[in-house]
């Protein structure tokens, strides 16, 4: 006996219309494979968002200075889009007297200052070397003025300790940049507001 592929008959408006029965479960198997593409897709999209997300958060931004000699070097931090949030953003930089196998050779000390725009209600906290969420962790900062320079536009100037480095070991200071933008804020529009955060080095021999 002849095995016949066309077994699914049904009436239709008085007539009879057979289905091919390999071709139709080839094309169901082919809808279940977009559809779980498909899916797949979107929740790599979702995972990578988070994952995107939560790095952002975390602020994990890392710039470093290296300071070999009398210098003065100043960066911009690449920021996100703030948004007002509990969670504070954090960004991370290091200072340090050696790079690529070279090291100063002389003691050298530095001034570490911040300077950034007013546009956004931003509160600012700097911690050096320890984890700025420890009970005993110290702020840093030790001047912290709003300043008009002479153009008439507003900066903030954020100024720390003098450091030092000497020469004969490797040596880096690790630092912790916490801005706070605080929740009560989220009522106010403040999308496209650009927030510019400049952190500047400055180095010079110690002479004894």
């Amino acid at each position: 006996m002849t095995k016949l592929n066309f077994l699914i008959v049904r009436q239709y408006g008085g007539g009879i219309i057979m289905i091919d029965k390999k071709k139709l479960i080839n094309k169901l198997k082919y809808i279940i494979i977009l559809i779980c593409l498909i899916l797949s897709i979107f929740f790599l999209y979702k995972t990578f968002s988070k994952y995107e997300s939560t790095s952002t958060s975390r602020g994990n931004i890392e710039v470093a200075f290296y300071i070999l000699n009398e210098d003065y070097q100043s960066m911009n931090l690449s920021l996100p889009e703030f948004t007002p949030r509990n969670e504070p953003y954090v960004c991370t930089f290091s200072v340090a007297n050696n790079k690529d196998g070279r090291r100063t050779d002389t003691r050298l000390e530095y001034d570490l200052s911040i300077r950034t725009t007013t546009n956004l209600p931003l509160t600012y906290e700097l911690y050096l070397n320890e984890n700025y969420n420890s009970n005993n962790a110290t702020n840093i900062i030790t001047s912290n003025l709003v300043e008009q320079d002479s153009d008439g536009t507003y900066f903030r100037n954020i100024s720390t300790e003098t450091k030092s480095f000497g020469f004969q070991t490797n040596e880096t200071n690790t630092y912790n940049l916490v801005i706070y933008f605080p929740i009560q804020y989220r009522l106010i529009q403040y999308q496209d507001i650009i927030e510019s955060i400049e952190v500047i080095v400055t180095s010079k021999q110690i002479v004894e």
